[in-house]
């Protein structure tokens, strides 16, 4: 069974093909909305390596978390998820759930729950903070449907800022940047390309996938315009000496990679 809140009104469908009818429409505007996502998946049970290696294959950075519910804050505030993902939910980690959603560090994530099919877990999850719940017998195809809808609106890597003074800021809110102390001023559609590398250093993207990072997922971007993009990208670098930090992988992709003694614990594994 499906349960969500839509309007401040629990919602459900008793069989499947009423919750994917209920879908269906976001679903086909989500196709993209996994590839580059940071989704953290916590279970204190069961592990959920097989729903994790899923979510990795359709484009999405995941971590799975198989713990105590302590262990979750300390890994939200190192890695910024947009998602977070609780398998074998229980009622009594609603206040668990509500105490960490009053934290300013939370205040962007949205929460998936996934336990027994029924209301009383439903709106325990719900009351307690969760964006959606969903019984965890649903088909794949639900599931992802779901995590897409709540994707959708979650960009809020978006809102992360980037510091290491002197050599690194990226700050979102007044759209910023300085790269060793020098201050660069960049288009909207690089300023996006630029503090999305930031948020992943050392990680080799495909012309594919940063032509959705520059589209927002939203228009289309040809992958042979990628090389011209980047190389505009690296020229403002380099006013600040910094374009040696933009490498081409030739025959993979592109990557940023900051000078050694900058330390990121948002890197991801």
């Amino acid at each position: 069974m499906f349960y969500t809140l839509v309007g401040g009104v629990l919602h459900h469908a008793i069989h499947l093909t009423d919750a994917l009818l209920l879908m269906t429409a976001a679903k086909v505007e989500n196709i993209n909305t996994l590839v580059g996502s940071r989704i953290l998946i916590f279970s204190a049970g069961k592990p959920a390596d097989k729903m994790a290696l899923r979510l990795q294959r359709s484009g999405a950075f995941v971590k799975a978390l198989n713990g105590q519910e302590r262990d979750v804050l300390p890994l939200i505030k190192r890695w910024h998820p947009v998602l977070l993902i609780i398998t074998d939910w229980t009622v009594d980690m609603a206040p668990w759930l509500n105490e960490l959603l009053s934290l300013p560090v939370c205040t962007h994530l949205s929460v998936l729950a996934l336990g027994a099919d029924d209301e009383a877990h439903a709106m325990s999850a719900l009351d307690a903070g969760a964006s959606a719940y969903l019984a965890d017998t649903v088909t794949e195809s639900v599931l992802r449907a779901q995590i897409g809808t709540l994707l959708k609106n979650g960009h809020h890597w978006e809102n992360t800022e980037v510091r290491q003074d002197p050599y690194i800021w990226i700050n979102p809110e007044s759209s910023r940047i300085r790269l060793n102390g020098s201050e660069i001023r960049l288009s909207r559609r690089l300023f996006r390309f630029l503090h999305y590398l930031a948020l992943h250093p050392d990680r080799t993207f495909t012309a594919s996938e940063i032509a959705n990072v520059l589209s927002d997922g939203q228009k289309f971007i040809q992958e042979n315009s990628v090389a011209a993009q980047v190389h505009r990208l690296r020229k403002y670098m380099e006013a600040a000496g910094a374009g040696e930090w933009l490498e081409t992988v030739h025959g993979f992709g592109y990557r940023l990679t900051l000078p050694q003694k900058i330390s990121f614990d948002v890197k991801l594994s």
